[in-house]
């Protein structure tokens, strides 16, 4: 029988966690890796998982043997014990070099932030959130997550930029074309083909890329949400609100459904609108219930309605 094994030991300073799940539940192990990540665990073995004990990890750890189990799985918790081929340093070192390696690549998309928009407070904003979750489970710093907090406090005393406008293209220029992007659309690409149907080809097609896939342009072809593609992120803008004004079409696109999209895809909530987190609901649904092509053709519906909904409260109707 399969049944989730919970070994409970003299507590010292360790807890292993190790689960084993069939193949066809894939989805649910991605979701324990998930969890597994953001508590901060490091991989020791190929199926076993370590952090430091402490009362919330062992609950959060007990609720995931439950979870695996419930999946028809196996997973054991051990409280304390040694580790026989690595030392206390050697462990706290493994845990280190994780955290310093989020830190890096964070302090990169800073950077790069900086040097492609200058100061925007929504991206700015993202960062605080990742650093903090980074610090969060950085159980023995290195001193690196200073560094990026530095480096973050000195980018938001420097002026910020606003996006310079765009030329507007000629639409007639771009019909009949096939627009091309990465596999499993969210957001930014689901509302941006939405608008290329709407406001710029009625007739337009979409094509899928992999991950392992680099976008080659072809005659007929149109990237977007890509890097080196036609349309992407530019000057704070995410690539909807890029294809918004490079069209001319901003007019017929209410600010509102802009600051629920943008917030949407930037992760950032503080300042948008109240039913944002409905709106992504509802496309997290989307995600999980269709493949890219149906979910593009359910997603027209989608944001049709987002529109008329905007449009109906910017000119003032009554419910």
């Amino acid at each position: 029988m399969d049944i989730a094994k919970i070994c409970y030991m003299k507590n010292t300073e360790w807890l292993f966690f190790s689960f084993s799940i069939s193949v066809k539940h894939q989805p649910f192990r991605v979701k324990i890796w998930r969890r597994l990540n953001a508590l901060g665990a490091v991989q020791i073995k190929n199926t076993v998982y370590l952090l430091p004990a402490n009362e919330r990890h062992m609950e959060q750890l007990t609720w995931m043997a439950k979870e695996t189990e419930d999946e028809g799985g196996e997973a054991m918790i051990i409280s304390g014990g040694m580790l026989p081929l690595m030392s206390r340093e050697q462990v706290m070192a493994t845990f280190t070099r994780a955290r310093d390696a989020d830190y890096h690549t964070l302090e990169e998309e800073i950077r790069a932030c900086l040097e492609r928009d200058g100061r925007q407070e929504a991206e700015l904003r993202k960062f605080s959130r990742k650093l903090e979750a980074a610090r969060a489970i950085d159980f023995f710093p290195s001193g690196r997550g200073d560094v990026v907090e530095k480096l973050l406090s000195e980018a938001a005393k420097s002026p910020e930029t606003k996006p310079a406008a765009l030329p507007v293209l000629d639409i007639a220029a771009f019909q009949g074309k096939t627009w091309i992007t990465r596999a499993n659309p969210y957001v930014d690409r689901l509302a941006s083909f939405w608008l290329v149907r709407r406001f710029i080809d009625a007739g337009a097609r979409i094509a899928f890329l992999s991950p392992e896939e680099i976008f080659t342009p072809q005659p007929g072809q149109v990237g977007f949400d890509m890097r080196d593609s036609d349309f992407t992120h530019q000057e704070g803008r995410i690539t909807f609100e890029t294809l918004v004004d490079s069209f001319g079409v901003g007019e017929r696109i209410p600010l509102r459904l802009r600051q629920v999209l943008r917030a949407i895809d930037l992760e950032e909530y503080d300042a948008a609108p109240p039913e944002t987190l409905g709106v992504k609901q509802m496309l997290d649904g989307l995600v999980l219930t269709h493949p890219d092509y149906a979910r593009i053709e359910q997603a027209l519906s989608i944001f049709d309605a987002l529109l008329a909904s905007y449009t109906k409260k910017q000119h003032g109707e009554k419910e």
